[in-house]
C-alpha cells in the first residue's frame, strides 16, 4: 500500500463506523492516476438521508492533504439535477468515473449508475431569454474592453472577465459540459488527459485555437485576440444585433 493510500484509509476510518455512513468515493487526479505534488485527496463521502448537516473540509492525515465532502443521498440527487440543468455535469463526473471505496447498502453504487445514464442524455437548450441576455452581457463587456481601451486605462481584469464569460456562453450555446477553468487548457490541449477524466463532449477546435489564442496573446495582440473569439462566439448562438436586443418574457402578476 502506498503512503497516500495508508493516509486515506486512516482518515476513512473515523467516519467508516458512523451509524450515518453510508459509502466513501475517491476523486479527483489520485482517482485519475495524474497527480502531482500540488494535489489533495479528493474524498466523496455518502451519509444516510436522515442527518440533519452536510461537511466540506480540509484536513492533513500523515502529511496529505484530504479534501473531503459529507452529505446525504438527497443532496447528492439534488446538485446532479441542478447541474445537468446548468451543463455542470461535476458531480456526475465525480461519482462515473471515481473509485468506491467503501459502500455499505449499495447507495454509492446507484448514484454511480446515475451518474453515467446523466451523463449519455443530451444538455438541454437554454430558453431565447436566456440565451439573448447572455449575448447581451456579452456585448456588454466587450464593449467595456473596447471603452477602457481607448481611455488608456488598464484592460487585463476586464479582458480575462470577458474570456470566462465568453467560454461559459459557449457551452451553453452549444449544449456542452462547463468544464473547470483551472484545467480547461488541459482538457483542451491534452486528449490523454481529457480522457482520464472521460470528457468527450468538447468544444470544437475552432474554439479552441481562439481561446488558446487568448491565453497567449501577448498585450499589443490581446484585442484583436478576444474580438475573435468574440465573434465566433456570438455566431454560434446565432449572432446579436445590439439595436434589435429585446429581452422580453412573460411574468406572473401579484
Amino acid at each position: 500500500m502506498k503512503s497516500w493510500e495508508k493516509a486515506l484509509d486512516k482518515f476513512l476510518h473515523r467516519y467508516i463506523n458512523e451509524p450515518w455512513f453510508e459509502g466513501a468515493l475517491l476523486c479527483g487526479s489520485y482517482a485519475a492516476g495524474n497527480q502531482n505534488k500540488f494535489s489533495d485527496i479528493d474524498v466523496t463521502i455518502v451519509a444516510s438521508d436522515d442527518i440533519g448537516w452536510q461537511e466540506k473540509s480540509n484536513c492533513y492525515v500523515d502529511g496529505f492533504l484530504m479534501e473531503y465532502i459529507i452529505q446525504p443521498v438527497y443532496k447528492y440527487q439534488e446538485y446532479m439535477k441542478s447541474g445537468y440543468e446548468n451543463n455542470a455535469m461535476l458531480n456526475q463526473n465525480m461519482f462515473a468515473y471515481g473509485k468506491i471505496l467503501y459502500d455499505k447498502r449499495g447507495v454509492v453504487k446507484k448514484l454511480k449508475q446515475q451518474s453515467i445514464r446523466d451523463l449519455k442524455k443530451p444538455f438541454k437548450h437554454k430558453s431565447k431569454y436566456a440565451n439573448d441576455f447572455m449575448k447581451y452581457h456579452l456585448w456588454e463587456m466587450y464593449d467595456e474592453l473596447k471603452s477602457l481601451k481607448h481611455d488608456g486605462y488598464h484592460t487585463d481584469l476586464m479582458y480575462w472577465t470577458l474570456v470566462n464569460y465568453l467560454i461559459t456562453a459557449y457551452a451553453n450555446f452549444n449544449c456542452l459540459w462547463q468544464l473547470p477553468k483551472a484545467k480547461i487548457e488541459k482538457f483542451l490541449t491534452d486528449k490523454e488527459y481529457a480522457k482520464r477524466y472521460h470528457a468527450d463532449r468538447l468544444p470544437d477546435k475552432k474554439f479552441t485555437n481562439l481561446l488558446m489564442d487568448c491565453f497567449r496573446a501577448k498585450t499589443k495582440d490581446k484585442m484583436s485576440a478576444v474580438e475573435k473569439l468574440y465573434n465566433y462566439v456570438i455566431k454560434s448562438g446565432g449572432g446579436f444585433d445590439i439595436g434589435k436586443f429585446r429581452g422580453y418574457q412573460k411574468i406572473e402578476k401579484k
